[in-house]
């Protein structure tokens, strides 16, 4: 996977330091370099004491991922935070200590199955169906009480930012017409992905659903905020060649359904897989927002949004 920022890479003493304020009695044993994440370094961290994450940030995410862990810790399936250091006093960067999650990503479980086992979609389905129980009148950034702490344009203005944009300009122009006509033409379609906004996890992807022994743990709050629903659908079914998301059928999609429409106060109407990829666009554009965005991303994320669209013809 493509990086975003560089990792940090630390040494034992250094993790042991950043250790001390957690537990001065713990000792650092090991320590394992993790560098999955597009933006953050993690670290899993062996000690006398057992295994932990330890997670260091690049951006000023790290609030609202401790406040969303604690909110959801008693209500679905998450790991539990330990520390929480976003002084950056004594080091440079806001970072957490958490348990550490045992298993594989549902999407190497899935990989390795060759196929996404319904029950598991229907796991994912309920718990993105939890999430999407707390309401907020508008979207909106999320302080570290997970109160709306500043407004968000709504989806087709949000659309139209990034179109005027850097993502904009690293589409080709017939695309970028194709999107402008979609939204002129289609405000009744649109105004169904802007009916409510609820709390989003914002990275909602079987990369960030722990698989062990038939169970989910979710991971990685740190892009939390108030936006559609269908933000996080989207982002789930993301199409992708060599994914997770390349092997659900019918089965699957009807399972993460039953799974939401169990947990959530609103149930999925009919043609929700395809308002939800459609409210995804804006999240493949602003991948492109980056500055040092890979080139390789570019023709991926155009032909998603072309076929997303041409979908609705």
């Amino acid at each position: 996977m493509e990086r975003i920022n560089a990792f940090l890479s630390l040494g034992l003493p250094e993790i042991a330091a950043l250790f001390a304020p957690f537990e001065t009695s713990l000792t650092v044993l090991g320590v394992t370099p993790l560098s999955e994440s597009m933006g953050n370094s993690g670290y899993a961290v062996e000690t006398d004491a057992g295994k932990f994450f330890l997670k260091i940030y690049s951006n000023a995410t790290d609030g609202t991922e401790a406040a969303s862990y604690a909110y959801w810790r008693d209500r679905l399936r998450v790991p539990q935070l330990f520390y929480h250091d976003g002084s950056k006093s004594a080091f440079p960067y806001a970072y957490t200590i958490a348990e550490w999650v045992p298993g594989v990503p549902l999407v190497r479980f899935v990989r390795e199955q060759g196929k996404f086992p319904p029950e598991l979609a229907r796991q994912a389905g309920w718990m993105c169906g939890l999430l999407h129980t707390r309401q907020y009148p508008h979207d909106a950034l999320l302080d570290e009480r997970l109160n709306a702490a500043g407004d968000l344009p709504r989806w087709r203005e949000k659309l139209t930012v990034l179109l005027n944009g850097r993502p904009g300009s690293r589409l080709k122009a017939k695309t970028v017409e194709a999107l402008r006509a979609f939204v002129r033409d289609n405000p009744a379609l649109l105004d169904r992905l802007e009916e409510r906004s609820v709390f989003c996890h914002g990275d909602f992807s079987s990369a960030n659903l722990m698989c062990a022994d038939g169970e989910l743990t979710l991971i990685d709050f740190e892009w939390a905020y108030a936006g559609s629903p269908y933000t996080d659908i989207g982002h789930f079914f993301r199409r992708r060649d060599d994914d997770a998301a390349a092997l659900p059928d019918s089965g699957v999609y009807d399972a993460f359904a039953d799974g939401y429409n169990a947990a959530s106060d609103v149930p999925l109407p009919a043609g929700w897989l395809a308002l939800a990829r459609l409210c995804d666009v804006s999240a493949l554009l602003c991948l492109l927002n980056y500055e040092h965005a890979p080139v390789a991303w570019v023709p991926d994320i155009e032909r998603d949004i072309l076929r997303t669209v041409c979908g609705f013809s």
